[in-house]
């Protein structure tokens, strides 16, 4: 800055700052005349200001900042003893006033008591330090502005109390925050912001609205404002961090976002923003006893969560999947219906996408994983979490269970992949069904009763504690699980018996196939130790579909690597301690030492025509009788011909569903209907008509390939009794 002797052009800021400076050195000199005349021998102390308002300028000449006192006005008396706050202003040694900023140093003790009190914990404010220091813009009274208004007021005031009103209008006077101050009231009742005014609205501690993951509301709080280092200068983007809990797999764990905020012109309405004040939402109580509720069924699949039938929900919308493990995709949203797997452990171990939560592909969000409370308040949260019961209503007056993501870890196992679930489409799993095991399921009842009670013996023998004996191997550890072998030609009901025990037990379904496993012995080994591990863990039916690959006879003339397949499939069973349901259309092929792993194998056969007729009529009630037109001639037609065609249960499904499809073909294009139809007149209804033309198409299809399928079975199966056991 230059001297006094070469005076700066000074801008119109700054000559208003001079103007202010010179205004109050006026009133100190009044002040200072009106206590001479009642006291001429006070002392140095005396003539100290309670108040101290500094300019610090840069002094060229002593290489050194310079403070000088001006504007005071309130001298320290006896009762007060000490000045109360300093009000600092410095100057840039380059640019002066342009680049200047503002400080605040607070000395008194009951002063800084009081700050404490209402201002609480407050990012980079330390109130228990002999002295505080506040830096423009000032944000920690900024943010509880209407709060130290009222405290000011209260009567009857003290000296802290006079302190904190003097602290506010010298706050309110700051050059920094003249603009604001002019605008405030104006911005608040119209529920707009802009873009230097930012900060304002995001006090740390304030409960937020962002939607980070699927669009949809949640909850969080802010952890830093944005803050910016200079209200005097321009920024691209102000940054905000949040947080909320979280579930790590064992307990609850706080992560962070990082919120980014692009610069923009005029003023923005607060909601249109990437995050806001949770007050200002629109329907702010629907949507606490929205999240409310969905916490608790996060809280049953995580904290409350039991291994097993207890980890398994049902789920119908969209989802969050990571395919990048299977067909080399990104993440993407995909439509999820069918049984999900809540394991947040397993999937951040597993699942090969970086981000557990929501769409962070945005450069608006960036997600980071850290646990900001002490270790001591998450594992309180953890187990005030395992404390609550399954049923009921969480405590809406306890803002923790607000700041639960709305979302769930896990896997989905139909479609076979890692995904985040909604918690909004996410219901209980129905439990044990075994009406579908015991009366759809069209196998023999001995064998129905055999299965049900070696599942029942392996249920009990993983169960601690148990009373019944079991009949363990001599090596402990081998020969834990249970291994059901089911083999015959496609489409008489290997899979759908795998699915009803499953169903009957209450257990997920896991499938796995050669697709995930892959080929390569050097890594065959390692994929099914980890879907096995996983398996067992969720206490899952594990059905390896089509395993022929994995069960085909060893010999020096065999590939090496289909060898090595066989060894580790074999190793594997032996220490594995889930229920494991192996497929196969090659039964002839099948290695004997896989046969000595297997504790029932049961044999499929192609269908009785009692069987037929009860696959035909389980799939046409399905259909319901607004989708079909004439029942009785379609289960004539079914009971007199259907056994013609030599259908499996796929294709009698196949079968259903086309003809459906035909009909309602004919209803959108009537011109294009035959002429069985009045003109007209097709209504989409599915009739015996439609069920014969698709089941004449399917056996001409059938016709040419006879004589290759008749040889791949002669081939691959043993020849059947007429008495053999099938299903469908």
């Amino acid at each position: 800055m230059a001297t006094m002797e070469n005076p700066p052009k000074v801008d119109a800021l700054q000559q208003i700052y001079i103007e202010l400076l010179e205004k109050r050195i006026a009133q100190l000199e009044a002040a200072v005349n009106q206590s001479a005349s009642k006291d001429a021998a006070t002392d140095s102390e005396d003539d100290s200001p309670r108040y101290r308002n500094i300019l610090r300028m840069w002094d060229k000449k002593a290489g050194a900042f310079k403070d000088t006192l001006v504007g005071a006005k309130t001298f320290i008396t006896p009762e007060t003893k000490n000045t109360a706050y300093t009000f600092r202003r410095v100057y840039n040694p380059d640019t002066g006033e342009k680049g200047a900023y503002s400080e605040i140093e607070i000395e008194d003790e009951k002063f800084i008591q009081l700050l404490k009190t209402h201002i609480g914990k407050y990012p980079g404010v330390n109130f228990d330090g002999d002295k505080v220091y506040i830096p423009s813009p000032f944000a920690a009274i900024i943010h509880k502005w209407e709060k130290l208004q009222e405290v000011a007021k209260e009567t009857p005031r003290d000296q802290a109390h006079e302190d904190l009103a003097n602290l506010l209008e010298r706050v309110e006077t700051a050059p920094e925050l003249q603009n604001y101050f002019k605008l405030r009231e104006s911005y608040i009742s119209s529920k707009v912001v802009t873009f230097e005014t930012l900060w304002t609205i995001f006090a740390p501690g304030e409960l937020i609205v962002a939607r980070p993951y699927m669009k949809r509301p949640q909850i969080l709080r802010v952890n830093d404002s944005p803050i910016p280092f200079s209200l005097s200068k321009s920024y691209k983007y102000l940054v905000m961090w949040a947080w909320c809990w979280d579930w790590d797999g064992r307990k609850m764990i706080k992560v962070q976002y990082r919120f980014k905020f692009e610069n923009f012109r005029g003023t923005k309405p607060i909601t249109e923003l990437p995050s806001y004040p949770l007050g200002l939402h629109d329907g702010v109580d629907d949507l606490r006893v929205t999240i409310l509720k969905e916490s608790r069924t996060f809280i049953n699949a995580t904290a409350l969560c039991k291994p097993g039938a207890g980890q398994m929900f049902r789920y119908n919308g969209l989802a969050y999947a990571d395919r990048r493990q299977i067909l080399g995709q990104e993440e993407s949203i995909e439509v999820i219906n069918g049984e999900i797997i809540a394991d947040a452990q397993a999937f951040l171990q597993h699942a090969s996408g970086v981000h557990a939560l929501g769409e962070l592909a945005d450069s608006s969000f960036i997600y980071i994983d850290v646990q900001q409370k002490s270790s001591e308040e998450a594992s309180d949260f953890s187990k005030l979490l395992r404390s609550l019961p399954q049923e009921g209503p969480l405590d809406s007056s306890n803002e923790d269970f607000l700041l639960l993501p709305p979302r769930l870890l896990g896997y989905a196992t139909r479609e076979k992949i890692w995904g985040q679930f909604s918690l909004e489409y996410t219901e209980k799993s129905l439990g044990q069904q075994k009406e579908k095991f015991e009366n759809d399921l069209q196998l023999d009842m001995k064998y129905k009763n055999l299965i049900q009670a070696l599942v029942r013996s392996h249920q009990q023998g993983q169960t601690k504690g148990t009373s019944d004996k079991q009949v363990e191997d001599v090596v402990a550890g081998k020969g834990k699980g249970l291994v059901l072998l089911l083999h015959g030609p496609p489409g008489v009901g290997k899979t759908l018996t795998a699915e009803t025990i499953a169903e009957a037990t209450g257990k997920p379904l896991v499938v796995v196939s050669v697709a995930e496993i892959g080929l390569d012995a050097s890594k065959v080994e390692r994929s099914l130790n980890r879907l096995f591990s996983l398996a067992t863990k969720w206490e899952a039916v594990l059905l390896v579909d089509e395993a022929d690959v994995f069960l085909e006879t060893r010999g020096a003339t065999s590939d090496a690597s289909r060898n090595a397949l066989v060894s580790v499939l074999l190793r594997v069973l032996e220490y594995y301690q889930g229920i494991i349901i192996l497929t196969t259309n090659r039964i002839k092929s099948i290695d004997v030492a896989v046969i000595s792993r297997i504790h029932l194998a049961i044999r499929y056969e192609d269908l009785t025509d009692v069987q037929m007729r009860s696959i035909f009529k389980y799939f046409l009630d399905r259909l319901g009788d607004d989708l079909i037109k004439n029942r009785a001639e379609i289960d004539h037609f079914v009971s007199s011909y259907g056994h013609h065609y030599g259908l499996n249960g796929r294709q009698i499904r196949n079968v259903v569903y086309a003809a459906l499809a035909a009909a309602r073909h004919e209803m959108d294009h009537p011109e294009k209907a035959p002429h069985r139809y009045p003109p007209g007149r097709p209504d989409g209804r599915l009739t015996a008509d439609h069920l014969k033309e698709v089941c004449d198409m399917t056996r001409q299809f059938q016709e040419q390939l006879k004589e290759n399928t008749m040889q791949q079975r002669y081939a691959n199966e043993v020849p059947g009794r007429s008495s053999g056991y099938r299903a469908f």
